[in-house]
């Protein structure tokens, strides 16, 4: 397996992948949204200076999975604002389909926008975002590889902590963070009554675990 950063040649693979959650897990905003709105999303992630995105490749190239973070979640956050319009014009063909995507999609703007009173992900300093793996292709050891990869470069890079997201739901997930050097932050409760943890990794003193 091999181990790298994303380019904005694999944003179809990216895409792809990140779709396919919803045949898993069809809660929130992005199992809903189609991939036009992806598409366009990963476009700009991709080419945001903050933005650190490893993949897992197989031998033949293939992309069986990544892990996306951001430096700077509040620079990330200004820089999809000023791309707003391309994101809305994609997500109108989901909202035509299912109306009620429409309330999410404000919901997500305000906290783009630092202007909501509801807190649904963490705002402030470096933020891991999405760890998706081809559903297809099983392999727990080299998705864990691929998340630790991720945060042995940002550790490199200086980060000395990191923040994320778990929605209680996702028990395992949430029991494999904290296992592996996550402490629990703080947590809430989202506008469509899911319970989500926020978790931390002290990066400073963060070491690689064997598999």
């Amino acid at each position: 397996m091999k181990y790298r950063l994303a380019k904005l040649v694999d944003c179809k693979a990216i895409v792809e992948l990140h779709f396919a959650i919803r045949e898993t897990y069809s809660v929130g905003i992005f199992a809903r949204l189609g991939k036009l709105f992806m598409n366009q999303y990963y476009r700009i992630i991709l080419n945001d200076p903050n933005s650190i995105i490893v993949c897992a490749e197989d031998e033949s190239g293939f992309l069986l999975g990544f892990c996306s973070s951001t430096l700077d979640v509040e620079a990330q956050m200004a820089n999809i604002k000023k791309h707003q319009f391309k994101l809305v014009l994609a997500a109108i063909i989901s909202v035509i389909g299912n109306p009620s995507l429409l309330k999410h999609l404000i919901d997500r703007y305000r906290v783009i926008s630092n202007n909501s009173k509801s807190t649904i992900i963490n705002t402030k300093g470096a933020r891991s975002e999405y760890w998706v793996w081809n559903a297809s292709r099983q392999d727990s050891v080299s998705s864990v590889e691929m998340y630790f990869a991720q945060l042995n470069i940002l550790k490199s890079l200086g980060v000395k902590e990191i923040f994320g997201e778990v929605d209680v739901i996702n028990s395992k997930i949430l029991k494999f963070h904290l296992a592996n050097g996550a402490e629990i932050n703080k947590s809430l409760k989202l506008p469509d009554g899911r319970e989500r943890i926020i978790i931390r990794v002290d990066l400073e003193n963060w070491n690689y675990k064997e598999i």
